[in-house]
């Protein structure tokens, strides 16, 4: 009796710490949902907000396209967020409403009165205010998964319906308040079925057994798996509440599959199946979501849609059974149709520039790190613009390459000069194809991209754009000793002319000889007050343009033009939010700071519209290009680069093109780049005039001697001067005979 006694003592100590063990083991796993390690939500990359204000041109804003992309839906009468009507007089849009960098744009209706493509003014329809603006919602560029590719939304219990809440009791556990997590009349009903048929018929898994299988367990079906299952149930039920429990249920659940991610929760799937949150739901819209869930890609209403409409009437009809529908109203619920909305191809935009602020930020918020911590980026990037940058390089790209060998690349930037900030990216002309972002990480020489900085040093040391510069052959000796004779690309010399010629029509001579007389190394001192990183020999090469820079780098140089000579940084992300929506770190945009004369760079400008109209871009309007559109064309020795910048108060757009064996390609500016530039600034601006500084003012001059024109000169040019600089001396040519003498 004695050894039997501590047999059985032995055996109880045993079973005791087996039992300690095992619910610790279970309270380990529980314990995950407290210290943050449940799921992993991934991070979401976004666009800048769409804003529209009077004037607004539509067509140049992509609104249509816009809208399909943000799955607005076209209807006849605007009743819902999310919905937006169109005539010939105006447009009608249910905004849904946004939170985004900290700031709140409500959910309201408003029209858009238009005049043709242009905005006229905005009006709320519910109060009749006129408004400022309004902001579409930005749209979403791309999601950093973790490796099992979970793309989930977390809702709170509040947010979902009370017609969901029954739905999915009703569906897949009616007793889910009674129980204690195993409900031994599901389990024994289920017993008795599968005796009947010889064979798994139907489960007994309550919500919460369901939940501890998705969270912590493997699909395998073992002995040892069941019962740390049911151990762990029992656990999870003494430590959290029923709503606790459920919530969590609502967030893990399997909802079907879009793209490569898997759908969970009912927060993600309400969005992308029907465009709304939870609390939105209708009656028939929760009873498809509670259907879905025992089998989700057999229900699928996208892919079996006969399937998941009859999956969702009988949902209606076991919430009528058990007491949460009257009969009525689940008649009127089986009569309507299922209208999901249409599920887009998942697709990464701006792949370029994703990789690139994933790099910028990536000490801060490694790829690890954003895989799991749902935090939301708030970019500059406008997708609208960034669709058409990728579509016009692409296309330009082909059409220049031709068979070519090496195969051409491009890249190609657009930038706000005002800020910075960067609306547009292509590093290459397919991503698929090379990841190599040549945007940033090319480093080419600029060949004449560098001569409005030689000719603003000039006008800012005295000359202006009438003085009178030698376009004749020269030779000059490197550090080496060897001669450098540089030569116009037309291979001519032009004698004495204008500066504002010499610029218009990039001469190399006139160039090179005034950047001597100014000193090369006054004319790097201005670059790099645009570009204060940029690291330049002084030698006599930098005056036609050995000065090696990104496509990016340029386009913060040109930004100082376009701005009116200020330096601003690149700016690629204003804000990122934590999963809860707290601004974590927010990038304002850097402050202009003034390193140019404002006069000076207007009369650099206006020889830089030229430049478009007489001088080596004026093929341009073949391409598209608007008017009042400033640029300049940029070439390499041999032809291995090929630039061009155009540029607006506005708007910034860089563009090159070459190849990454740094081989000719036998392309200019004006041949390669400039046609996508072109068709780029064609399709997202229509800039008007710039007003002029009050410092300036107009005078015609004789262009054979710079000096004013005379009421006889018959090839006279106007240009403008700082007021104080215009020629007094009158040209002589073309005077009457007789007034020569006076």
């Amino acid at each position: 009796m004695e050894l039997k006694g501590r047999i059985f003592s032995g055996t109880l100590l045993v079973l005791v710490v087996l039992a300690a063990l095992v619910t610790l083991d279970a309270y380990r796993q529980v314990q995950k949902i407290d210290d943050g390690s449940l799921w992993h939500l991934p991070s979401r990359i976004y666009g800048r907000p769409c804003t529209i204000t009077a004037g607004t041109d539509i067509e140049l804003l992509g609104l249509t396209g816009r809208l399909e992309r943000l799955r607005y839906r076209e209807v006849a009468t605007v009743s819902t967020p999310g919905e937006y009507a169109s005539s010939p007089s105006g447009i009608t849009i249910y905004l849904r409403g946004f939170r985004e960098a900290g700031r709140q744009e409500p959910r309201r209706k408003v029209s858009l009165a238009l005049d043709g493509a242009l905005v006229r003014g905005v009006t709320e329809l519910e109060t009749r205010a006129e408004l400022a603006h309004i902001a579409l919602e930005p749209e979403c560029l791309a999601e950093v998964f973790g490796e099992g590719y979970e793309d989930r939304s977390i809702v709170q219990l509040s947010d979902c319906p009370a017609a969901l809440i029954d739905a999915i009791i009703a569906t897949e556990d009616r007793r889910f308040y009674a129980h204690r997590g195993i409900d031994l009349r599901s389990v024994i009903r289920a017993a008795l079925v599968n005796l009947r048929y010889g064979g798994i018929r139907e489960g007994a898994s309550t919500i919460t057994q369901q939940l501890i299988k998705n969270l912590f367990l493997s699909s395998q079906r073992t002995f040892w798996r069941k019962c740390r299952e049911v151990w762990i149930t029992l656990v999870m039920e003494a430590v959290y509440s029923k709503d606790e429990i459920l919530e969590l249920y609502l967030n893990e659940v399997y909802m079907g599959q879009w793209g490569h991610a898997g759908i969970y929760g009912v927060g993600r799937a309400a969005r992308l199946f029907f465009d709304k949150e939870p609390s939105a739901l209708s009656l028939e819209e929760a009873a498809l979501l509670a259907g879905i869930i025992r089998a989700p890609n057999r229900y699928s209403p996208y892919a079996f849609p006969a399937r998941a409409l009859a999956r969702r009437n009988t949902v209606l009809e076991l919430m009528r059974d058990e007491g949460k529908l009257d009969a009525p109203a689940v008649e009127l619920a089986l009569k309507s149709e299922m209208a999901v909305v249409p599920l887009p191809p998942r697709q990464r935009l701006a792949p370029y520039f994703i990789d690139h602020i994933l790099e910028t930020i990536r000490e801060r918020y490694p790829v690890s790190l954003l895989a799991r911590g749902g935090y939301h980026i708030s970019t500059t990037i406008d997708p609208h613009i960034q669709r058409v940058v990728e579509d016009r390089l692409a296309r330009g790209i082909e059409h220049l390459s031709r068979g070519a060998v090496p195969a051409l690349q491009g890249a190609a930037v657009v930038c706000d000069p005002s800020t910075g900030e960067v609306l547009a990216m292509a590093g290459g002309r397919d991503y698929a194809e090379s990841q190599f972002n040549r945007a940033t990480n090319i480093t080419r020489h600029v060949g004449s991209l560098i001569k409005p900085v030689i000719y603003y040093t000039a006008l800012r040391r005295g000359y202006t754009l009438a003085s009178l510069v030698q376009d004749d052959p020269l030779s000059l000796e490197m550090g080496d000793g060897s001669p450098w004779r540089p030569e116009n690309y037309d291979h001519m010399s032009h004698g004495e002319i204008m500066l504002v010629d010499a610029l218009i029509h990039s001469y190399n001579l006139a160039t090179v000889r005034l950047g001597r007389a100014l000193g090369s190394g006054n004319v790097i001192f201005e670059m790099q007050q645009m570009l204060p990183s940029l690291a330049v020999a002084d030698n006599p090469s930098v005056l036609l343009g050995a000065v090696p820079c990104s496509p990016l780098d340029v386009a913060m140089l040109y930004c100082g033009l376009a701005n009116g000579g200020c330096r601003v940084r690149p700016r690629v992300y204003s804000a990122i939010e934590n999963e809860h929506g707290t601004v974590v770190e927010q990038c304002a945009p850097s402050e202009p700071v003034r390193v140019w004369d404002a006069s000076v760079v207007y009369l650099m400008n206006a020889a830089l519209k030229d430049v478009l109209v007489t001088g080596t871009a004026r093929a341009a309007h073949l391409y598209g290009m608007p008017a009042n559109v400033c640029g300049k064309t940029g070439t390499t020795d041999e032809e291995r680069d090929a630039w061009f910048v155009g540029f607006t108060p506005e708007l910034v757009v860089a563009v090159w093109i070459g190849n990454d064996e740094y081989l000719p390609v036998g392309l200019t500016g004006a041949t390669g780049a400039l046609p996508v530039a072109s068709m780029i600034m064609g399709a997202i601006t229509r800039p008007g005039p710039v007003s002029p500084p009050d410092d300036i003012v107009l005078c015609a001059v004789d262009p054979a001697n710079g000096k004013r024109a005379s009421r006889w000169n018959s090839n006279r040019r106007t240009l403008p001067f700082i007021r104080g600089t215009e020629p007094t001396e009158v040209s002589r040519e073309d005077l009457p005979g007789i007034l020569k003498f006076f």
